[in-house]
């Protein structure tokens, strides 16, 4: 046959793909393409965990097919096997290209993939809730299907091979800016699950309603599985190790190759728990026999790598994937490459092989042997003139794929006539499957991103007790999410796990804690390069969370001087702040909340910055609030104006306090010696002398190195006021001074005390009064002057005279005996008459004398209060006032009077003690005493 004739026959479909060795099948929809278009040449790889690519180089009689008629189009590569029955290769086509034409001939090259292996060039980012990994891959198939109808009717998937149960539950699983395929191959390895593509339908989908539409269809399944023991037997059965020629009956296997490389021989991982604060750590040693020096090697060769903090959900999930660690390093340790003729050889497929020297002699299991990487080569055996022409056109197509037979040959030599042939690896039947997982080569690239903060409705602070919080990442697609309700893209805290937040000091119930709010733009990155363990870095500002206006006032950049920390109260717009001006001149720190407007200012004073300026209000520090403040220290506090610029000396330097008080304790001591010596009664300087000395001691009592100690220990809590220049204590109202022991008021000059109304000075035991110089003088510039000695006598001497007189009416001395003695015994007595006793003369000088009978006068006595001190105390619980609070009833006591007493009783029903009687007030002390058991 002439070239004029094979085209012509071309033409007329005498020479149709029904009687080539390798046929193309598109299903019925596309009957019309298997008339216009002849495979040629076929160049098909599929493997194990890396799907199909083949290029089928057909030929056409037309050479104006639209390309874009190929594109996504199923089709089925057919193989005449040795039996006469059709070994399919499934696929899809993702090119397609117009190669030379002659007017007569046409040629086309078309490349096929796998389902997944499309997927490819879909980039997507979104987020898993709760799902293991067999639950995203299912979700991740099904959507493909119910998406793309042109997808739907090209491949199928099976993940019956897996066992759902040993895959946990993981909280969070992100897809990070990777196409689908990559994201599922990841997370296949990860796990330990295994896949390979295979022609047909799964089978439980191969029900009469599905054959009735799919059954021409040219599908390919994508089969998962984690247990090779469960994948069937090749179409191929048992096949012959022998030469391949066309006189043979059966395809044989024609070359074998043993391989065995050195592996690692053990497996270490770490990976850190941080809610346990430990490291979980797990390994695995190899039963692979690599020989002597081999098995030396391996042991030194170990996989060791710190993972992922929680890279597993438990220790025995921890242990599982160290396994499939080891398990696939163990794959590569031993395999056999070879080369077939086996047009029923697939990927996932077992064979037994026969006929081989070395095999024959291990046990049957041994002799069994799973295809694990395949790589078909075929052509058409068309007349040896349009093969020479369509070859012709390859070559100016650049299509340089070489003849088959010069292949074949050197594989198979002296069997020219060969047209198909195949490569293969294999690995013995039982060996694990498992596909490698390295993070530094699976994972995709990862940089920092940002996302919003969510919580549930009505929350503004969201967290677990960890401070971890949840987030969602804007721009993802809510169509990807509806299989979950949203979650991901419902602005909810459904969105993600709880992630956890960076922070700049994080101890053991300390740390510098600051949890992101409900609608903050946060920083997130990713530990380990891992998109499943994403934390967060920072927060940033944006349009709706503009930076701090401290003080409700100004903005950036007019006050780019300050800085610090503002707070927002929860579901108000109150705030905290700790703000730092660093105004040139003008320094300030404020602490501040805006409850009560109270505020701790220090420094250079202004009112609140607008654009960077605020009126000035002082210089120093000031504590305000519009409520209540209250000072309190254990150890003593001192306020004192003598100042220490610079903040130099100790920080309780009170020199010139105790100086002061130095000179206090003298004339306080002088004084009162000075009294007591003439009369009077001496000072008590005890108590003022154990001050002082306490207040000179202040430093050793009360900042001790490295102390602990929470209450105030042996210090002396005093409080000590120094004013350099006065002081001043004023009050519209009442002013109420208290001393448990004394009061001792001293001055170097004088003492004066004014008032207004009424001066009332008493005293429970005695009053004394002296003065050293100048006399003492008491005046009532109105009403009367009342001189009282209640209980005893009156006594009043001086030195050089009494002078006693009234302006006005009468001087009245009453007594039941009144006696007047003179320095000489001479003496005047009235009472009970009148008796005049002298030594001397008696003169009685008058102008004239009367006598008359007997006459007395009565004078008005004074009636004085001779009520006893007794009384009765009163026991009662804490409360508002003594008389609101509840009466502590029944309660002992024991009370010890200053003169050494002791009562002891039980309180009435109504809190009372017993009465305490004594004609002297008393000072007592009162003890609560346990109830006895």
């Amino acid at each position: 046959m002439n070239l004029a004739d094979a085209l012509q026959a071309f033409a007329s479909g005498s020479l149709n793909q029904e009687n080539r060795p390798i046929r193309l099948h598109w299903g019925n929809a596309q009957t019309t393409l298997e008339q216009v278009l002849v495979v040629q040449r076929i160049d098909i790889t599929e493997g194990l965990c890396a799907g199909i690519e083949g290029h089928l180089t057909c030929l056409s009689t037309r050479s104006n097919l639209p390309l874009n008629a190929f594109i996504g189009l199923p089709v089925s590569v057919q193989l005449v096997n040795d039996r006469g029955a059709l070994h399919q290769i499934c696929g899809i086509i993702t090119d397609a290209r117009a190669g030379q034409s002659d007017g007569s001939l046409a040629t086309y090259q078309l490349t096929i993939r796998d389902a997944l292996s499309v997927l490819e060039r879909r980039i997507n980012t979104r987020m898993f809730r709760t799902k293991n990994v067999v639950d995203v891959i299912d979700i991740l198939l099904k959507e493909w299907q119910k998406k793309s109808p042109a997808l739907a009717r090209a491949f199928d998937f099976d993940l019956s091979g897996t066992d759902r149960s040993q895959y946990p539950v993981r909280e969070l699983t992100v897809q990070f800016h990777e196409s689908d395929a990559d994201f599922i191959r990841r997370l296949c390895r990860r796990e330990g699950i295994a896949w390979f593509t295979a022609a047909g339908q799964r089978e439980q989908d191969s029900s009469a309603s599905n054959n009735a539409n799919n059954s021409d269809l040219p599908i390919h399944t994508l089969v998962f599985f984690d247990d090779p023991m469960k994948l069937p037997q090749s179409g191929a059965g048992t096949i012959r190790y022998h030469r391949d020629a066309a006189t043979e009956e059966r395809d044989s296997v024609t070359l074998w190759s043993a391989m065995q490389q050195l592996v690692s021989g053990s497996v270490q991982r770490a990976s850190a728990d941080y809610k346990s604060g430990k490291m979980a750590q797990a390994s695995q040693t190899s039963i692979i026999d690599q020989g002597q020096a081999g098995n030396d090697l391996a042991q030194l060769l170990s996989d060791s790598v710190i993972d992922v903090p929680h890279a597993g959900d438990s220790w025995a999930d921890y242990d599982r994937l160290t396994k499939a660690r080891m398990l696939s390093h163990e794959l590569r340790a031993a395999s056999v490459d070879g080369a077939s003729g086996v047009r029923d050889l697939a990927v996932g497929r077992w064979f037994e092989l026969t006929g081989h020297p070395d095999v024959d002699l291990q046990p049957q299991e041994q002799r069994q042997f799973m295809v694990t990487a395949l790589h078909h080569r075929g052509e058409n055996n068309l007349p040896k003139e349009l093969n020479e022409r369509a070859q012709s056109l390859f070559d100016s197509s650049r299509w340089h794929a070489g003849s088959l037979a010069t292949i074949t040959q050197t594989l198979s030599p002296g069997t020219p006539d060969t047209r198909y042939n195949n490569t293969f690896t294999c690995v013995r039947r039982g060996v694990a499957l498992t596909p490698a997982y390295d993070p530094r080569i699976d994972l995709p690239r990862v940089y920092p991103i940002t996302a919003l903060v969510v919580g549930p409705q009505g929350e503004e602070v969201h967290c677990d007790e960890f401070g971890r919080i949840k987030i969602q990442i804007q721009g993802l697609n809510p169509d990807d999410h509806a299989h979950a309700q949203g979650a991901g893209t419902s602005g909810t805290q459904t969105d993600s796990a709880y992630v956890r937040v960076s922070s700049s000091w994080a101890g053991k119930n300390y740390g510098h804690d600051t949890v992101p709010r409900v609608g903050m733009e946060v920083a997130l990155d990713f530990l380990n390069g891992d998109p499943d363990k994403m934390f967060v870095t920072g927060v940033l500002h944006n349009g709706p969370n503009m930076p701090a206006t401290f003080s409700h006032t100004g903005a950036l950049p007019g006050n780019r001087f300050l800085s610090g920390v503002k707070t927002k109260e929860i579901k108000g717009n109150r705030y905290n702040q700790l703000r730092f001006d660093d105004t040139a001149g003008q320094i300030s720190s404020q602490l501040a909340s805006e409850h009560a407007a109270s505020e701790l200012n220090l420094g250079f004073l202004t009112q609140p910055r607008t654009d960077g300026s605020g009126e000035a209000r002082g210089e120093g520090a000031e504590l305000r609030t519009d409520a209540a403040a209250s000072l309190r220290a254990a150890k003593g506090i001192l306020l004192t104006t003598y100042a220490r610029n610079k903040a130099t000396g100790h920080f309780l330097e009170r020199d010139e306090l105790n100086q002061l008080l130095s000179e206090c304790t003298e004339l306080f001591k002088a004084l009162g010696d000075y009294a007591g010596q003439h009369g009077g009664q001496a000072a008590d300087g005890a108590a003022q002398n154990q001050l002082a000395a306490e207040l000179k001691n202040w430093d050793a009592t009360s900042s001790g190195a490295g102390s602990t100690s929470a209450g105030a220990g042996d210090a002396a809590a005093i409080m000590a006021f120094g004013a350099a220049t006065g002081s001043i204590a004023v009050t519209p109202k009442t002013h109420v001074t208290y001393a448990g022991e004394n009061i001792d008021q001293v001055a170097q000059q004088h003492l004066q005390l004014m008032s207004g109304q009424r001066l009332n000075a008493t005293a429970g035991q005695g009053m004394q009064l002296f003065a050293r110089g100048k006399g003492i003088q008491a005046i009532a510039g109105e009403g009367p002057m009342l001189l009282q000695v209640q209980t005893d006598a009156l006594t009043a001497n001086a030195q050089k005279g009494v002078k006693i007189s009234s302006n006005e009416n009468e001087v009245l001395i009453t007594a039941p005996t009144i006696r007047f003695v003179a320095e000489d015994g001479s003496y005047i007595k009235i009472g009970g008459g009148v008796t005049l006793g002298t030594n001397g003369d008696i003169k009685l000088l008058s102008a004239s004398h009367q006598w008359g009978g007997p006459s007395t006068q009565q004078a008005a006595k004074a009636n004085f209060n001779n009520a006893p001190t007794d009384q009765r105390f009163r026991l009662h619980y804490p409360g508002e006032s003594p008389e609101s609070a509840a009466a502590a009833a029944h309660q002992p006591y024991r009370i010890t009077m200053d003169d050494g007493r002791v009562i002891e009783g039980k309180s009435d029903a109504n809190g009372h003690t017993d009465l305490v009687k004594d004609d002297a007030m008393r000072i007592l002390k009162i003890d609560i005493l346990k109830p006895a058991l």
